[in-house]
C-alpha cells in the first residue's frame, strides 16, 4: 500500500479541529473521551475527525482495556507530510483554541490522576475485597506449589478440612487429623 499523496492529505489537516486534536497527541497517547474533553466538542465527532486522520496515517491506536488510545507520530511521517505538518502546526499552535484546549486536558490529566483507579479507592477495604474475591490466606496458595508432588501432608487439626481441600491438588496425598469426630464428619463431606 502506498502513502497516500501530499494532495490528498490536504483536506485531511484542513479542518482545524484536526490539527488542534494532532497537537494534543503529539506528546501523549490520549483517549477519546479526554480528547473530546479538551476540545469540547462531542465525543461522535471526535471519533470520525480520528478516523480521518487515522486513515491518513497521521495517528496510530492501540487497544488499552475497554479504551482506544490514540497518538500522533511526527517523526515517523513521509518528509513531505511531515514537512505539511510543521506549516499547519505553526498556525494551528498559536491559536487562542489550542491554548485553552492545552489548558483543558491539563485539568483532565489531572483529575485522572487523583482518581488513582480502583486500587486507590479499594485500599482501605481491600484485605476483605481480597479475602471475598480469593479466599482467606490466598497469599499461601502459590506456596503449596512449592511441596513436591510425591509429597503425603499431614493437616493437624485439620478442622472441616480447608487446608486439606487446599493442599490435595498438589501432593499426593492429605492426611487429616483432628480431634472432634464432628469437625472429621464435616471433612470427609466437602473432600469426598
Amino acid at each position: 500500500m502506498t502513502a497516500p499523496s501530499l494532495v490528498e492529505q490536504l483536506p485531511v489537516l484542513a479542518d482545524p479541529a484536526r490539527g488542534r486534536l494532532l497537537l494534543l497527541l503529539e506528546p501523549r497517547e490520549l483517549a477519546v473521551g479526554d480528547l473530546a474533553d479538551a476540545l469540547q466538542i462531542p465525543q461522535s465527532t471526535v471519533s470520525r475527525h480520528l478516523r480521518a486522520l487515522l486513515d491518513g496515517g497521521w495517528v496510530t491506536s492501540r487497544a488499552e482495556g475497554t479504551s482506544r488510545l490514540y497518538r500522533a507520530d511526527p517523526a515517523g511521517l513521509a518528509p513531505a507530510l511531515a514537512d505539511l505538518w510543521q506549516l499547519v502546526r505553526t498556525e494551528v499552535a498559536g491559536s487562542p483554541e489550542a491554548e485553552r484546549d492545552a489548558e483543558r486536558l491539563r485539568h483532565v490529566l489531572a483529575g485522572r490522576r487523583s482518581r488513582g483507579g480502583f486500587f486507590a479507592d479499594a485500599a482501605g477495604r481491600w484485605d476483605t475485597l481480597r479475602g471475598e474475591l480469593f479466599g482467606g490466606r490466598s497469599e499461601l496458595l502459590p506456596l503449596l506449589g512449592l511441596l513436591p508432588a510425591d509429597a503425603v501432608v499431614g493437616d493437624l487439626g485439620c478442622g472441616t478440612g480447608h487446608f486439606a481441600l487446599a493442599a490435595a491438588p498438589f501432593v499426593r496425598r492429605v492426611i487429616g487429623v483432628d480431634g472432634a469426630p464432628e469437625m472429621l464428619d464435616v471433612a470427609r463431606t466437602r473432600l469426598a
